[in-house]
């Protein structure tokens, strides 16, 4: 019997010039291994491939990755125009290097407990990212993607058709506006109008791979345009389950000097707050490149 989940082809490890990439799952995301990604700021070719198996796999991840903050800026830059505002402060002499540091980010409008896309309540929603650990715990706070492309691809055709023509509205208060009051007072007024929420495609077509992505999450994505509250609440939430479904995820266990370049257009992601106070402390580097999404 044929189903979505049975016409399923794993895809396949690739050997690249330089480095091997071995799927983490049967979906999406591959370790990479035998490069030094601090090389591919200044080689070319280097560069090249490492791009062109962050477009075949959607998530690539790293370890022993030696990175100083100037080189994992300069990285960024080559992917895109870094971003340097955000909701983590940046190191002074490295703007668009964020520090994301628990438990002192526990003081601050924590998001990442939600499944989301960074940015996505922006007309032009952030790219991708790279993340680097610095001081992780030892076996907690791991971080989880989902396969967007997955997702819409195991929908029957009737629901495809259904969503195809939809529109959202993506809010960056949808899920945390009582923590926001709380922390930021009247900011969020200024930073309600600074972000105001903005309508995208329930569907969106990848810019550079052509493929169709579920681009919804659960902290982003307030309603369905067109619909009545509980029209939409019904069909997101079946959204939202849908895409995080076992068989679309990928976990990863941090470790000092790990690396994860993630296509944030393709994927979405959640932090896992299991580490209670232990000390984590990562640096971020984001990305965008002006790409509106359209169906």
């Amino acid at each position: 019997m044929s189903s979505a989940l049975t016409d399923i082809t794993p895809i396949a490890g690739k050997t690249y010039e330089g480095f091997t990439a071995r799927p983490m799952t049967g979906s999406f995301g591959a370790l990479i291994s035998g490069v030094h990604v601090a090389d591919a700021i200044d080689n070319d070719e280097l560069f090249s491939q490492l791009r062109a198996a962050w477009i075949d796999y959607q998530a690539l991840f790293f370890r022993d990755q030696e990175l100083t903050p100037a080189q994992h800026l300069a990285l960024g830059k080559r992917f895109g125009e870094v971003q340097t505002e955000g909701y983590a402060p940046s190191l002074d002499e490295h703007p668009g290097v964020w520090v994301q540091e628990y438990p002192d980010m526990y003081q601050g409008p924590v998001s990442d407990i939600n499944w989301h896309a960074d940015s996505s309540f922006r007309e032009n929603p952030t790219r991708g990212s790279l993340l680097y650990a610095l001081d992780v715990p030892v076996a907690a706070g791991d971080t989880v993607w989902a396969d967007a492309y997955a997702a819409y691809e195991a929908l029957s055709d009737s629901w495809k058709s259904f969503i195809d023509p939809l529109t959202a509205i993506h809010d960056v208060a949808t899920k945390g506006l009582h923590n926001m009051l709380d922390t930021m007072g009247g900011g969020v007024i200024a930073m309600r109008a600074a972000l105001p929420p903005t309508e995208q495609p329930v569907v969106a077509t990848h810019p550079e791979s052509g493929r169709k992505m579920l681009f919804v999450s659960e902290l982003m994505t307030r309603e369905i345009v067109g619909m009545t509250d509980r029209e939409s609440r019904a069909v997101l939430d079946f959204l939202f389950a849908h895409q995080t479904r076992p068989e679309f995820q990928c976990r990863w266990h941090w470790e000092p000097n790990s690396l994860v370049l993630w296509d944030n257009y393709a994927t979405i992601h959640r932090g896992i707050f299991d580490f209670g106070m232990t000390h984590r402390l990562m640096h971020r580097v984001s990305f965008h490149d002006g790409w509106r999404p359209s169906a």
